[in-house]
């Protein structure tokens, strides 16, 4: 039986009351607002919910998406830059997903030391997604689904039901094939293109949590990160167990030692484009398949 290191331990017990949260608001029914009036940033109680269990769970060492106005992006440097940890998380990626019955959306934590995240967890307590009966809305206590963790090097996964763990955590190995297929989130292709002729085709399922997931799980060969910083920063830490790295578009640079560089003040990196990559290789192949909407 594998046993997490302490800080794996915290991370995993958010995970799993989290999910159980968020089902438990889901069944109940939920509605969606927009953040300033912005139709692609929607939010419900359930995010509010997440977010104060984030606050319980990590106390002050916290960036997390419904508060960072509050914190301000000089503050989250400092906290991020020291040697004692910080956390960051985002209550529920994919809030459309999630209000409309979908499985692609999850929450994420990240615990982070001089600089850079060095554990994560992606809780996905929907992902199992029936298509044989692609109709079928599952009530909380039915609802399966799935963790992805990493800590120390070493990747792994369990099975959950109801938001918490079912089983032991296995081991999550690298994946290797090829798929021909990359992640491509809406907030990309706002900005780019990519033309298929070089080889990718492109995957959304309309969150990072489920795009991360897709790219542990073998299913995507690489993705863009240009979003948030806690749309990354866990999944960042899944994949880097797989020598997966970041390489910026289009010269293929590697960030520094702090990965709240790539970010503005806002917190996001929409003004660059990141690769998340294998390996140069792949993403000197990908770069090469991105075209820029913009001059």
């Amino acid at each position: 039986m594998i046993v997490p290191c302490p800080i794996l331990k915290r991370l995993l017990a958010f995970a799993e009351e989290a999910g159980a949260l968020a089902l438990t608001h889901r069944d109940q029914g939920v509605s969606v607002t927009h953040k300033d009036g912005d139709l692609g940033q929607a939010l419900t109680e359930a995010d509010l919910a997440v977010s104060r269990l984030l606050h319980a769970h990590f106390g002050p060492r916290l960036i997390e998406e419904e508060s960072t106005d509050e914190l301000g992006l000089d503050a989250a440097r400092a906290l991020l830059g020291g040697s004692e940890w910080t956390f960051i998380g985002d209550p529920i990626d994919g809030t459309k997903p999630y209000a409309g019955g979908l499985a692609s959306w999850g929450t994420m934590v990240a615990a982070c030391r001089s600089g850079w995240p060095r554990a994560g967890v992606i809780s996905l307590p929907a992902r199992f997604d029936d298509r044989s009966d692609p109709f079928a809305t599952r009530r909380k206590a039915d609802q399966r689904g799935l963790i992805l963790a990493a800590a120390e090097g070493v990747a792994f996964w369990a099975p959950t039901l109801a938001g918490r763990r079912i089983g032991d955590l296995r081991l999550l190995r690298r994946p290797d094939r090829e798929t021909y297929h990359v992640g491509w989130l809406p907030i990309s292709a706002q900005r780019y293109t990519l033309d298929y002729e070089q080889g990718f085709f492109p995957w959304s399922e309309s969150s990072a949590a489920a795009d991360a997931a897709l790219l542990a799980l073998g299913r995507l060969d690489a993705t863009c990160v240009n979003t948030k910083i806690w749309d990354v920063a866990a999944g960042l830490a899944i994949m880097e167990t797989f020598g997966f790295g970041l390489y910026r578009w289009p010269d293929l640079a590697r960030p520094g030692t702090a990965l709240i560089d790539l970010f503005d003040r806002h917190f996001s990196a929409r003004d660059s484009l990141w690769l998340l990559c294998r390996d140069e290789r792949t993403a000197a192949r990908f770069a090469r398949a991105i075209r820029c909407r913009q001059p």
